[in-house]
């Protein structure tokens, strides 16, 4: 609302016509003084004359009508509507000093309070209908395959990258005071900036809240959950009851967060950041990896099976990057060129690592 109710209809709108314009703005100097407590005797006397004066009557009566059409209602919430009624009644129900003419100020008065109060009723049900519409709002999931890898608009123009295997939930309009998803599996995120509606992305117990920003999460189930950040700053959260969180970790570009939800421990780790925004792109990095878990992570990529023969080290990790957008073997030659080991494919669909002899 863009309207100071403490002036409203007699301090920001053009006078009648049938009122002289400059009395008019000497009687806006007179109301100001009066609104703020500050009249002389003689300026007193003068507000009497001024409210009994029939012209100026039909003048307020317009200049309500006016100031009422043009408010905003949908700048004003609830809390701060029954604050500026809560004034009006303070301001303009006290108990004044000219006896005779109180009775038909009050009248004024209340016109005001009334057009004030049919806003609150017509902002509250605008209220009542946009929070009905979320509660009914459409829930949208998206589920990928493994081998299967998408990029997803959200409602708010948020972009996620959503990886093999992984799924996102959200509603199809989002809540008016916050962003909300649920995730399982791998995503990178990228977050449109919103100080006012924070994004929320639920993953089991685990919150990770944003303003705007763009991070990864890993989430898979049966393994440990990890957030790292590319730009901006990330809050992870744990849910301990309905009333009660712990705060994880405040994570900025560079930073991580492994949580491990068996051992309920959260340990900080070193993020890569130009990794994390090329997963986004279709790089895949190994950091201190096994061979097996290499092979885990290639196995959802690809949708493919690999098995690991006993003649292959697995105890040796590897740090390295294959481009997730070529083929598998291209993936592989890579791996096992570096690990010193070799590949062979059993149909399509089948892998088997060895030892290179």
């Amino acid at each position: 609302m863009g309207i100071n109710p403490i002036s409203y209809g007699i301090l920001n709108s053009a006078p009648c016509a049938s009122i002289n314009s400059m009395k008019t703005e000497i009687d806006r100097e007179l109301l100001t003084r009066y609104i703020n407590d500050s009249c002389t005797t003689e300026d007193l006397n003068r507000v009497k004359l001024f409210l009994q004066d029939p012209a100026w009557q039909q003048a307020l009566e317009s200049l309500l009508r006016a100031d009422y059409a043009s408010m905003d209602y949908e700048q004003a919430d609830e809390v701060t509507l029954a604050q500026w009624n809560q004034e009006f009644r303070d301001k303009y129900f006290k108990k004044s000093p000219i006896k005779f003419w109180w009775r038909q100020w009050i009248g004024y008065a209340a016109a005001c309070l009334v057009l004030l109060s049919i806003g609150g009723y017509f902002l509250n049900q605008a209220s009542i209908k946009a929070d009905r519409v979320v509660a009914t709002a459409k829930m949208i999931e998206k589920m990928n395959p493994r081998g299967v890898r998408s990029r997803i608009l959200l409602p708010d123009s948020s972009v996620v990258y959503l990886g093999a295997g992984s799924s996102i939930r959200f509603p199809e309009q989002f809540a008016p005071k916050e962003r909300s998803l649920t995730l399982t599996g791998e995503a990178f995120f990228e977050v449109s900036k919103n100080p006012k509606r924070p994004f929320v992305i639920h993953t089991g117990a685990i919150q990770t809240t944003v303003l705007g920003t763009s991070f990864k999460i890993t989430a898979f189930k049966g393994s440990p959950l990890t957030v790292e950040v590319a730009t901006g700053k990330v809050r992870v959260s744990q849910t301990e009851s309905k009333t009660r969180t712990t705060e994880l970790a405040v994570l900025i570009p560079g930073e991580g967060v492994m949580w491990d939800g068996k051992r309920r421990k959260a340990t900080a780790i070193h993020t890569d950041v130009s990794a994390v925004k090329g997963w986004a792109v279709g790089e895949i990095s190994f950091k201190n990896r096994s061979i097996r878990q290499i092979a885990a992570e290639l196995e959802n990529w690809y949708a493919v099976e690999i098995k690991i023969a006993k003649s292959a080290s697995i105890d040796q990790h590897f740090s390295l990057s294959v481009d997730g957008t070529a083929s598998l073997a291209d993936a592989l030659d890579i791996i096992c060129n570096t690990a010193q080991l070799k590949y062979h494919f059993n149909g399509k669909q089948v892998v088997t690592i060895s030892a290179d002899k």
